[in-house]
C-alpha cells in the first residue's frame, strides 16, 4: 500500500509542528524545515514558493502522496461551493483522518496502520482502506478483539474530550466508537496553521 516514506521528524519540521505526538520531536525546538538555522537570515519566498510550502504542509499533515492529494483536489474543484472548504471536507472525511481525530490513534500515521491491519470498523463492519470516505451518520469503531490493544488504550487516554473530540464526532456509549455527524464549517477542522487558499492557487495555474 502506498504511503509516505519520509522520516517522521523531517515531516514535522517541514510542517512546522509535531504531528505524531512525540515529546522528543525536534520540531518542538526547531519548528522550521531541515537545513535552516533559526538565527539565519531568511530569504523571502516567491509566491510560488509560499504556495508550494503550504501544499506540502497540508499533504504531509494528512499523510498523503502527491497523486492522492491532487486527485482529492480535483474532486473538490468539481463540487459546488468554495473549493478550499470542499477540499478540507474531503480530506477530513477520510477514514484515517477521522480515526485520528476520534482519538483511537496517536498520529495520522498510526491511524493508517490500524486501519490497514484490520482493527477499524465502520458501522460494525471491518474496513481496511485508509482513504475510505466516511459518510455522515456512520459510526467508526474498532474490532472487538482490538479494543484491548495497548496502542489504542494509550491513545484514548490522551483524548482531548471524553464525549466530543471535535464538533463533528460524538463518542458513543462504549467509550471507544464515535459517530460522524458531517462537516458544516471549515472552521471546525483543526488545521489552523495552513493557508488552504494558497494551495487552491497553486493547483489552479
Amino acid at each position: 500500500m502506498a504511503t509516505v516514506r519520509k522520516p517522521k521528524h523531517k515531516i514535522c519540521r517541514t510542517v512546522g509542528h509535531c504531528i505524531h505526538n512525540s515529546p522528543k520531536c525536534p520540531s518542538i525546538k526547531r519548528p522550521y524545515p531541515p537545513g535552516h538555522k533559526a538565527d539565519a537570515r531568511k530569504k523571502k519566498k516567491s509566491a510560488y514558493g509560499e504556495q508550494l510550502l503550504e501544499k506540502q504542509k497540508l499533504r504531509l499533515t494528512y499523510g498523503m502522496l502527491e497523486k492522492q492529494f491532487y486527485r482529492t483536489f480535483e474532486r473538490a474543484s468539481g463540487m459546488h461551493g468554495n473549493t478550499a472548504d470542499n477540499f478540507l471536507f474531503l480530506l477530513e472525511s477520510r477514514l484515517m483522518s477521522l480515526v485520528y481525530r476520534l482519538g483511537l490513534a496517536r498520529s495520522i500515521f498510526d491511524a493508517r496502520q490500524l486501519i490497514s491491519h484490520g482493527h477499524v470498523t465502520v458501522d460494525g463492519k471491518k474496513v481496511s482502506i485508509p482513504s475510505y470516505h466516511v459518510r455522515p451518520s456512520q459510526t467508526i469503531g474498532v474490532m472487538s478483539d482490538s479494543a484491548n490493544l495497548e496502542r489504542i488504550k494509550a491513545a484514548i487516554e490522551t483524548r482531548v474530550s471524553a464525549t466530543n473530540p471535535t464538533p463533528y464526532l460524538e463518542i458513543q456509549g462504549d467509550g471507544i466508537s464515535g459517530k460522524f455527524s458531517g462537516l458544516n464549517s471549515a472552521v471546525d477542522i483543526p488545521v489552523t496553521r495552513i493557508n488552504v487558499q494558497k494551495i487552491v492557487e497553486f493547483y489552479s495555474k
